[in-house]
C-alpha cells in the first residue's frame, strides 16, 4: 500500500487515494471495512463499523476489489464532513480474502492486512502539549483539539553531545484528552519532534 496514515486538513483536499500493489502471480481479493473510532489512545477506545457514510464522515470506495497479478488499484477515501468542528478518526481495515489453491496437496497462503489510520482535523486546530517533570519522569498531556505525534524524543548530556550518547524516547500518538508518561535515564532536557498533520516542530522541556 502507498500510504497507511492519511491527513484531512482544513482548506485542503478531501479526497486521498492509496494504491494497492499486488507483485504476487496470483489475483488479489481486497475486503475494505472503516470504522470510526471514539475515545481513541485511551483504554475505552470502541471501534464502530461505518454503516452510513454520510453520517460518518468519511466514504472509502470500493468495499471489494480485485487487484490483478502484478497489478494496482486505488482505494478513495473521501472527507464528507470537512469544517468539522471537532477532530475525527477512523481505522479502515484492509484485507486479503483468501482465494482457492489450485493444487494437488495441501497448500498455505500467508496473506498480510493492512489498516489505515484516517485523521480528520477539526476546523480550527488548536494544539496545546503540555508537559511536567517529576524526577526522572515526564508527564506529558494533550489539552488542544488535535492529535499530536511524538517522535525522535531523546535526551542528550550536553548541547553538543555525539548522538550515540543520547537517550532515546518511546514514541506515541496522542489524542486530545491523552496524557502520556516517559521515563527519563538522565536529568538533561527532553526534545521530540510533534508531528501535527503534516507539518512538525521542535518542543523542548528543561
Amino acid at each position: 500500500m502507498s500510504n497507511v496514515i492519511l491527513h484531512f486538513e482544513p482548506g485542503e483536499t478531501v479526497r486521498q487515494d492509496v494504491e494497492i500493489e499486488n507483485t504476487s502471480e496470483q489475483p488479489l481479493y481486497i475486503d475494505v471495512k472503516p470504522h470510526v473510532v471514539s475515545k481513541p489512545g485511551t483504554v475505552d477506545e470502541v471501534r464502530t463499523f461505518i454503516e452510513d457514510p454520510m453520517e460518518a464522515g468519511l466514504l472509502v470506495t470500493p468495499s471489494k476489489l480485485v487487484v490483478p497479478p502484478h497489478g494496482r488499484k486505488l482505494l478513495r477515501f473521501v472527507d464528507l464532513k470537512p469544517g468539522h468542528p471537532d477532530e475525527r478518526i477512523y481505522r479502515v481495515a484492509v484485507t486479503p480474502v483468501v482465494g482457492d489453491i489450485e493444487a494437488q496437496t495441501s497448500g498455505l497462503k500467508i496473506l498480510v492486512g493492512y489498516e489505515v489510520l484516517v485523521l480528520a482535523q477539526p476546523q480550527q486546530p488548536l494544539v496545546k502539549l503540555t508537559g511536567e517533570r517529576d524526577g526522572k519522569a515526564l508527564f506529558l498531556r494533550n489539552e488542544g483539539n488535535t492529535n499530536v505525534l511524538l517522535r525522535e524524543g531523546r535526551q542528550c548530556p550536553a548541547a553538543d553531545s555525539d548522538p550515540a550518547d543520547c537517550h532515546y524516547l518511546a514514541t506515541r500518538r496522542l489524542y486530545p484528552g491523552n496524557e502520556m508518561r516517559v521515563e527519563l535515564a538522565i536529568d538533561s532536557s527532553v526534545d521530540y519532534y510533534l508531528g501535527i498533520g503534516t507539518r512538525s516542530s521542535v518542543q523542548s522541556w528543561p
